[in-house]
């Protein structure tokens, strides 16, 4: 579990790695990976296109130097465009606070998507391919009554799935308990099944509480997001150790490079009680 403050975005973490990256030196080796000079002001872009999900977003910004109040700095001019390997467009609506949205180009499994992002006379783009829905067998609730040295005593939330032996899949999870999302650093929650048997068990390290309202999604990744995101993860859990890797950017699938991401997602929806006891639970998909 990653050990990091409460409250923070993926957005945020981008733009606190994004000032870390720039201001440490170290002795290290230089990296094939492309990196940023000091000072720059780099672009950072979130999209996402989801299975049954009618709204597309893409939230564009730009990082900010280290003694800046806030951050990040959201882009309101910037022109976002889809397009899936059918040839349908849509053109995304900006909102607000860097987001950008549209509901006329709705996810759909095996298609591939087009994101295409001009700022300020540069065009970024990215391409994913959205995968095949994670099977669930069942979701279990199971209370744990006593402290370990990565989680405390509460209830946990474990998914079970059937492996599909010709494919490796990739998944993250997100979760909403009483209606807040838990989307700080500690919350990336990743899976991949290459290690596991033919029917496994996810546990989310997420403590809950009788009367919890829970929601979890769990998206099926491309392999190209899945490394972007466990790239992310391990910068910050080794960040403050004196044995880690380099300093160097996530693996991001945007050309021209970029900080951030796009992904295509499949996406299964399980609704929870918490309640008093170890039992399974309904599932349904997301409408």
């Amino acid at each position: 579990m990653l050990i990091m403050n409460k409250g923070k975005s993926i957005r945020t973490l981008l733009a606190v790695f994004a000032i870390l990256f720039i201001a440490t030196t170290g002795c290290y080796e230089p990296s094939d990976t492309e990196t940023f000079d000091k000072g720059d002001r780099v672009v950072v872009i979130e999209g996402k296109v989801a299975f049954l999900d009618s709204t597309s977003t893409v939230i564009v910004s730009r990082t900010v130097d280290a003694t800046d109040t806030v951050d990040c700095e959201f882009i309101d001019n910037a022109l976002v465009y889809l397009r899936d390997d059918n040839g349908n467009s849509a053109q995304l609506e900006y909102v607000g606070n860097g987001m950008y949205k549209t509901s006329q180009l709705e996810g759909q499994i095996g298609k591939s998507y087009l994101l295409t992002v001009d700022v300020d006379g540069e065009r970024y783009s990215a391409i994913d391919k959205m995968p095949n829905q994670i099977s669930i067998d069942s979701v279990l609730v199971e209370y744990q009554d006593s402290y370990t040295i990565f989680d405390t005593i509460g209830y946990y939330v474990s998914i079970f799935s059937t492996r599909n032996a010709d494919t490796l899949q990739y998944y993250r999870i997100e979760v909403e308990r009483n209606g807040e999302k838990l989307d700080d650093y500690s919350n990336l929650w990743l899976f991949e099944d290459s290690h596991l048997t033919e029917s496994f068990k996810m546990v989310i390290p997420q403590k809950f509480d009788v009367g919890d309202n829970v929601v979890v999604d769990v998206y099926s990744l491309s392999s190209n997001v899945y490394e972007y995101f466990s790239g992310l993860s391990k910068q910050f859990t080794t960040n403050f150790s004196n044995i880690q890797p380099p300093l160097t950017n996530p693996e991001t699938n945007i050309r021209p490079t970029a900080l951030g991401c796009f992904q295509a997602s499949s996406v299964v929806r399980v609704e929870i009680e918490i309640k008093e006891a170890n039992s399974s639970v309904d599932m349904t998909f997301i409408p």
